[in-house]
């Protein structure tokens, strides 16, 4: 098989074979002698060979020129994957000049997109970050200039920028939210903007406010000190208030001038610190003018705060001005200062005060739902489970009193400690007084306890002595008349049966050996006996030890003090004798 090589050097020949005949055949019809024919064939020959080395030459310079870019694209390559972080191109093996300058070419260009692509988002992103940091008065992220970002770089960036609009809103929200509270304070405080600052953020647009770290804090401050001057003059009123209800007080002024001039001076704007001044200071004036009448009122208001800090009476007894006749502007001078020092007290132990006050109320509920639960008429006003709710918040009190007592030890237990003095309620220390609180009741109870049980002694002693008395039941409502209403009436004289207690089983048995020498009528009833039917068995046993024989008692019972007897069960002596019932003993 021919290569074609080959065939191309066969075809040159032939082309050139024929050439050169067409030319000798050219030659000798014109007449070219031969020595102008070698000339000829020379020059054909010279311009062949020129062709030939012409087209090598051009060939051979296309070469060095894929050689260049190849190295060219090569070293390209390697720069913007430097710039780009990425890992350089690594060509395939057996690759051919033309191959490798067309694969390096086309890298090239994807690395140049690559990198268009990341500075013009570079330039974006930095547009967005450059407003946001002017706006905030903030430093941008660093990227070297000129250099082309990472993807990581671009990243952090557009991350820093999410940071920047958050704090941008937030400081934009507080910005608006401040100003309100400002212009709310400026309203209050009857004043309009009097610095540049102040202008700046009542008088400018939103969005022209630099929202920096300082104007922040500037902003901050500024409220704080409107917010000062706000409480300043809510303290300023509350003092003059006092000052102008004590006064009132004092001066007995009628409740209709109070309320008229309260109603005029609501809040706590100067026009109406104004108005409390010029309000005090007539007080003041009236108050010289009504000297006496001011110390009395002086002496009410200073026994209400005594009252209040829960003072002993030796407390009280402490300021001898109080109990002078002789009223001067001195003597009130006293009054105050006794009033300030008491009105300090209280400020400085106000939350302690509060709760011996809260425990003091919690103690008067739990007296009174004791009381409540000793009322046997209680039943009988029980509407809308109002026992049930009674009884659970007496649960609560009884659960809530302790803790609170605890609690309020320890907060004076740390008081004492750090003030090393006392803390006295009514003259005493605070456990003391809760622990002489807890033994009177207890003492007390036992009192109410000891009266139920010599009350109920006597009762026992004068039923064993004249027999128990019917017990009248509570009015009931009348129910209406109804023909299935077939219950049979009560026989009337009938006594209702004693309850066979260990209490009055106890009682009767004191009686019975306390009287075993006495006559056994003097002892027992006929209705007494009777009433215990279902507990014959304990009743037999303490009435054997006095009723030695049936003889002996049934011929008491024929006796003339039969009469001095109700029973129920024996009938009077006038009628027929029936002992069936007795016949049980």
């Amino acid at each position: 098989m021919v290569s074609k090589r080959e065939s191309m050097k066969m075809e040159i020949s032939t082309c050139l074979e024929q050439a050169l005949d067409n030319l000798q055949s050219i030659w000798e019809e014109i007449g070219i002698c031969q020595e102008n024919r070698t000339e000829r064939q020379n020059t054909v020959l010279l311009h062949m060979r020129n062709l030939l080395e012409e087209m090598v030459s051009e060939e051979k310079e296309l070469r060095n020129r894929l050689l260049t870019s190849v190295e060219t694209c090569g070293e390209e390559i390697f720069k913007l994957s430097q710039e780009l972080a990425v890992a350089p191109y690594e060509a395939e093996e057996g690759l051919t000049i033309l191959q490798l300058e067309k694969r390096l070419r086309l890298e090239v260009e994807t690395l140049n997109k690559e990198k268009d692509t990341r500075m013009g988002e570079l330039k974006e992103l930095k547009d967005v970050e450059q407003q946001l940091c002017d706006m905030l008065c903030t430093t941008p992220y660093y990227i070297a200039t000129g250099t082309i970002p990472s993807k990581e770089q671009l990243e952090t960036l557009q991350e820093h920028i999410n940071t920047l609009t958050a704090e941008r809103d937030s400081r934009q929200a507080t910005f608006t939210s401040t100003k309100r509270a400002i212009l709310s304070l400026l309203n209050d405080l009857e004043q309009g903007p009097n610095t540049s600052f102040e202008r700046e953020i009542i008088c400018e647009e939103e969005d022209s406010f630099t929202l920096s770290k300082e104007n922040m804090e500037a902003l901050h401050v500024l409220q704080s000190e409107l917010e000062h001057k706000l409480q300043e003059n809510q303290r300023t009123a509350e003092e003059l208030r006092e000052r102008i209800t004590s006064l009132w007080n004092r001066l007995t002024v009628p409740q209709e001038e109070r309320q008229e001039f309260l109603e005029q001076t609501t809040g706590h704007k100067p026009t109406i610190l104004k108005m409390l001044e010029d309000e005090a200071n007539r007080l003041d004036l009236l108050k010289k003018q009504n000297i006496e009448k001011v110390i009395l009122g002086s002496r009410d208001e200073l026994e209400a705060w005594w009252e209040k800090c829960y003072y002993s009476r030796e407390q009280k007894n402490s300021f001898a001005g109080f109990y002078e006749d002789e009223y001067t502007e001195e003597l009130l001078e006293q009054h105050d200062q006794q009033l300030a020092l008491v009105k300090i007290y209280y400020e400085d132990n106000k939350e302690i005060i509060e709760l011996v006050k809260k425990r003091e109320v919690m103690w008067k509920k739990m007296l009174e739902f004791e009381k409540r639960a000793n009322d046997p008429n209680r039943f009988f006003s029980n509407r809308g489970g109002k026992l049930l709710q009674e009884e659970k918040e007496r649960k609560k009190i009884n659960k809530d009193l302790p803790k609170l007592e605890q609690s309020l030890s320890d907060r004076i237990q740390e008081f004492e400690e750090s003030k090393g003095r006392p803390f006295l309620v009514d003259g005493c220390r605070f456990v003391d007084y809760v622990a002489a609180q807890w033994a009177a009741h207890e003492a007390e109870k036992q009192m109410a306890k000891s009266k139920r049980h010599q009350a109920k002694k006597k009762e026992t002693e004068k039923e064993m002595l004249h027999g128990s008395r019917p017990n009248t039941p509570a009015k009931r409502p009348r129910l209406p008349p109804s023909s299935t209403n077939n219950t049979p009436k009560r026989r009337k004289g009938t006594p209702h049966k004693l309850r066979n207690t260990p209490a009055r089983r106890k009682a009767l048995a004191d009686a019975n050996s306390h009287s075993s020498h006495k006559e056994a009528p003097s002892m027992f009833s006929m209705s007494t006996v009777s009433g215990n039917t279902g507990h014959g068995s304990n009743m037999s046993d303490s009435i054997t030890s006095t009723c030695t024989t049936y003889s002996d008692f049934a011929k008491e019972l024929d006796s003339a003090n039969r009469e001095n007897y109700r029973s129920s069960t024996l009938p009077s002596p006038k009628g027929p004798r029936s002992f069936s019932r007795i016949g049980l003993l």
